[in-house]
């Protein structure tokens, strides 16, 4: 019965593994930052339109926003609607919050920016802006939605181990029959 322990631990290893992978790039995390510049490119399906990548369908306005970190890290983010669609955050206020980094940007005034996804050079993405503010001094960078969607994910996985590890318990304790 020892046959059944393996495969089940290793795909709630990978169950753990992709879980923990997909809810870091869509729950939201915080940055204190200032903001550097902004910028809006017309992009098609295949990237910023320029004379070596012409339109060729339709096109979107893409917003960015260029940041500088205390540590003097560069740190570049978009700034699309995500609309009804997946992931959930109902954004409709792209061109708003630009305005609302512009104005921080003039002002030289440290900003708050709550975002989701990662930045990847090799396939360009970037993190996605929800919001910003104004980071007050006691601002901090801990994102209840985060740490809730992590905890909640951990105590699943412990659960499922639980559950796991008894079956394969109650499995091995049980007769083998030859039929």
């Amino acid at each position: 019965m020892h046959k059944l322990r393996k495969p089940l631990f290793i795909l709630l290893a990978l169950l753990a593994i992709i879980g923990t992978v997909t809810l870091d790039f869509f729950l939201p995390e915080k940055s204190i930052t200032t903001i550097t510049g902004v910028e809006v490119k017309l992009t098609d399906k295949d990237g910023p339109i320029s004379k070596a990548n012409p339109s060729d369908g339709p096109t979107v306005d893409v917003y960015y926003i260029y940041t500088n970190h205390s540590t003097d890290i560069i740190r570049v983010y978009k700034n699309i609607d995500t609309g009804w669609g997946w992931p959930y955050y109902f954004k409709f206020n792209s061109a708003d919050l630009q305005a609302k980094a512009k104005t921080l940007e003039f002002d030289k005034k440290t900003a708050l920016i709550t975002s989701y996804g990662w930045r990847f050079d090799v396939m360009s993405w970037f993190p996605n802006v929800v919001n910003i503010e104004i980071a007050e001094p006691d601002s901090t960078t801990w994102s209840f939605w985060r740490w809730l969607g992590f905890s909640i994910w951990g105590l699943l996985l412990l659960v499922l181990a639980i559950g796991a590890y008894r079956i394969t318990r109650i499995k091995n304790k049980a007769p083998e029959s030859n039929t």
